[in-house]
C-alpha cells in the first residue's frame, strides 16, 4: 500500500507544481533539467521517503509535502543562472510559491534550504539519511546516473563552458563523488544503493569510453 503521507502530498500539489514547473521552462528551454526531470527527481525522492517512513527515521507528516515542493523547484534557478550556482536563484522562485502555501516558517525555510544547497557536491562522507537536504541531494544525483544521466551531463557542462576535451574526466569525477556519496548516506538500504551502482557504472563506463 502507498505511503498515505506521500499519497497526499501529491493529491494536493502535484498537477500544480508540474504546471508552474513546465512554465517556468517554456522560455528556457532545458531538456536535461526542465520540469520531466523536476518529476523524476520527486520519484526518486519518494523512493526513499516511502523507505524512511517505513523505517520509522522520518516521522514528521509534512516531510513528503516539503519533499515534492523542493523537488519541483531545486533547478529552476538554471532557467536564470546555468551556473552551479543556480540554487540561489531556485530559492527565490521556490520563495515566492512558498509566500502562497500553508507551511509555517520553519518548515519553510527547510524547503528553501534544501532547494539552495542541492547541488553542493562538496559532500560530507555521509549526510543524515533523514534531512531533506540529503533527500533532495540525493535524489537529484540518481537522475544523474544511467543513459538519462549521458545527456544530462553533455549538455549542463557544454551549457557551462566545459571543453568537450575535458567533459569526460570531469563527469566521472562528478558522478563518482555523487555515487560515493549517497551509498554511505542510504547505506541502510544496500538495495537501492546497488541499483545506484548500476546506473552509475554505465555512465561512467560511457564517459570512459570517450577519453582517447
Amino acid at each position: 500500500m502507498p505511503n498515505i503521507y506521500i499519497s497526499a502530498a501529491e493529491a494536493k500539489y502535484k498537477p500544480t507544481l508540474m504546471a508552474a514547473c513546465r512554465r517556468l521552462f517554456i522560455e528556457s528551454p532545458m531538456p536535461s533539467h526542465d520540469h520531466l526531470h523536476h518529476a523524476r527527481v520527486w520519484d526518486n525522492a519518494s523512493i526513499l521517503l516511502e523507505r524512511l517512513y517505513k523505517t520509522g527515521l522520518i516521522v514528521d507528516p509534512l516531510m513528503a509535502e516539503k519533499a515534492i515542493i523542493a523537488s519541483f523547484f531545486h533547478d529552476t534557478g538554471l532557467t536564470q543562472n546555468p551556473d552551479t550556482d543556480h540554487g540561489r536563484e531556485s530559492r527565490q522562485i521556490c520563495d515566492a510559491f512558498l509566500s502562497k502555501s500553508d507551511l509555517n516558517d520553519k518548515d519553510r525555510e527547510e524547503i528553501l534550504d534544501a532547494v539552495e544547497k542541492h547541488d553542493d557536491k562538496d559532500y560530507p562522507a555521509a549526510s543524515d539519511p533523514a534531512s531533506l537536504a540529503a533527500i533532495i541531494s540525493v535524489a537529484d544525483d540518481m537522475d544523474a546516473f544511467g543513459c538519462t544521466g549521458i545527456s544530462r551531463y553533455a549538455e549542463i557542462y557544454l551549457l557551462r563552458g566545459v571543453p568537450v576535451n575535458e567533459m569526460s574526466l570531469r563527469v566521472i569525477a562528478n558522478a563518482t563523488s555523487r555515487f560515493n556519496h549517497l551509498a554511505e548516506t542510504y547505506k541502510i538500504f544496500p538495495d537501492i544503493v546497488e541499483d545506484q551502482r548500476k546506473r552509475a557504472e554505465t555512465l561512467i563506463t560511457y564517459y570512459k569510453n570517450l577519453i582517447p
